[in-house]
């Protein structure tokens, strides 16, 4: 880890703040993963993200904004989250991420091989259509006309229009994963 955690008895007044925001958004769903170190200091992207609250507030702002009042199911947004965190090996993503699926209902195998950036068989028709935008649009390539049609078809514009933008939120914190080189909790597999 390039940045370490921020105990919360050395947060500055700004970090305070953020610290505060985070475990608000966070307070709201229950997390199968573990978030914070023994000590109650967040980890994950968040020491990334405290250490410098000026990016960070933006970045937090987007996710709660595409987030709330989501038109896609939870199944296909992990699906599209998972299969983002894959094409960039974004290890703390693919750990908690994966333990959101499964406590979600995705199989042991859609999940193993989504993490593996694969495309699962089992997937429901609309989950098949995230995980199909979602690795398109990571390969560089604009998205289809038929595909972009058929996510329009099958989530309106308004949900496929959340689903490209949540692809971009993920690829955007696997960025600062990989970039803090952001390790593991001790309870990961």
């Amino acid at each position: 880890m390039r940045i370490p955690v921020v105990k919360p008895g050395e947060l500055s007044d700004e970090q305070r703040a953020l610290d505060g925001h985070v475990r608000q958004i966070t307070g709201g769903f229950q997390t199968p993963f573990t978030a914070m170190d023994d000590d109650g200091a967040l980890i994950g992207p968040f020491p990334v993200m405290l250490r410098f609250p000026a990016l960070a507030r933006p970045l937090l702002e987007w996710f709660t904004t595409v987030s709330s009042d989501s038109v896609l199911g939870a199944r296909v947004r992990e699906v599209a989250i998972l299969t983002t965190g894959s094409r960039y090996g974004a290890a703390y993503e693919l750990y908690s991420h994966s333990r959101i699926a499964l406590a979600i209902g995705l199989s042991d195998s859609v999940v193993a091989a989504l993490v593996a950036g694969q495309r699962p068989s089992g997937l429901t028709p609309e989950e098949a259509v995230a995980h199909d935008v979602a690795a398109c649009l990571h390969s560089g390539a604009p998205l289809p006309g038929v595909l972009y049609r058929r996510a329009v078809d099958v989530f309106g514009e308004p949900g496929t229009a959340e689903l490209v933008f949540l692809t971009a939120q993920y690829a955007s914190i696997s960025m600062v994963l990989n970039a803090y080189d952001v390790p593991l909790p001790a309870d990961a597999e």
